[in-house]
Parts: C-alpha cells; structure tokens; sequence
C-alpha cells in the first residue's frame, strides 16, 4: 500500500513487507512446533517438514517480500535505495532455496537432501545473521532510536532460527549415518 506524499507522489509504505514478515514469523513458529512435535514420532516426516516450511514456505514468502515488494521492505527496514538489484538478489537466493527444498520435501528425495538444504539455509542466515550484529553495532542510522527494537529483533530472531535450522539439519545428517559416532 502507498500513500500519497506531499508533492502528490505516491510513497512506499512498510504494510506489504511488515505483513509478509509477520507470516513468515507465524509460519516459522508453525513449522519449529510441527516439526519437533512429529521428532518424536518420525523423524524422517520431521525433517521433511521442517525443510518444507522453515525452508521451502519461509524462502518463498521472503522472496516475495524481497523482491516483489522490496520498496515496502526497505521502508519496513529503514533502507532507501535508489537501486534495488542487492535486495533482488537475496530474493531470488531465497526462492531457489525454497524451490528445492520444497521439491526435496515433496519428492521425498531423503532425509539427506532435505538435511542439505536445511545446512544450507542455516549457513546462508548465519551470514546474514552476522551481518546484522555488525550493522546493530556499527551503522548509524540504525541507532535512531526507532530503529533499535528492530535491530534488536533482527539479530535475536535470525540467531534463533540458525540454531533450529542447523539443529534439524545436524538430527537429518544423523539419521543419514554421516555423523560420527551419532545415530538415529
């Protein structure tokens, strides 16, 4: 949604991106308690959702607030860029992973494959993770008070979401028989 400024052109609001984060918290949320839920019953089909929703589902809702709605999430974000292709590119990075992890998920390609990508997503959110602890301690427009909750949010909810990716990628190798001395 836009609103019209000023001069009577037409402003990008935060709406579209803020409502696309919030289901992909709620979805996140979803799919961690169906995920460990069904852990104690067959980890096979719980790794198989947790690739599905916290990679598949979560990858394609943030490609689409990424890229189809990137002026909504720079405005959600506090950014201005004249040029988007940086945000564009992490989209189509989130929607690649999210294609394959739902085909591995679907397919039910194994519980390798769909630990791979689960390993993928983790490393690829840790970078971004530690990208966010540095911009919380060193960029300053981020430190304008109105931006500190969402910094905060930020590094907490993505560090967060590494450790259940990653913990659910290291049960998917487990039960493949690739860690030593653990298995499932």
């Amino acid at each position: 949604m836009r609103k019209p400024s000023q001069s009577g052109s037409v402003t990008p609001t935060a709406r579209e991106a803020s409502l696309l984060m919030g289901a992909t918290m709620a979805l996140s949320m979803i799919g961690i308690f169906i995920g460990i839920f069904f852990l104690f019953i067959n980890i096979d089909i719980a790794v198989r959702i947790a690739a599905a929703v916290l990679v598949g589902v979560v990858g394609i809702i943030s490609f689409v607030r990424h890229s189809v709605y990137f002026r909504s999430d720079q405005v959600r974000m506090g950014w201005r860029q004249d040029h988007p292709e940086f945000q564009l590119e992490v989209g189509y990075a989130n929607l690649a992973l999210g294609i394959w992890a739902l085909l591995a998920a679907a397919l039910n390609w194994g519980t390798l494959a769909c630990g791979l990508v689960l390993a993928i997503y983790a490393t690829y959110l840790l970078c971004a993770f530690f990208l966010h602890l540095f911009e919380a301690r060193t960029w300053e427009d981020l430190h304008i008070p109105a931006h500190r909750p969402r910094v905060l949010r930020s590094v907490v909810s993505t560090g967060f979401f590494v450790i259940i990716l990653a913990g659910f990628a290291f049960i998917a190798f487990a039960r493949a028989g690739i860690v030593p001395l653990v298995t499932l």
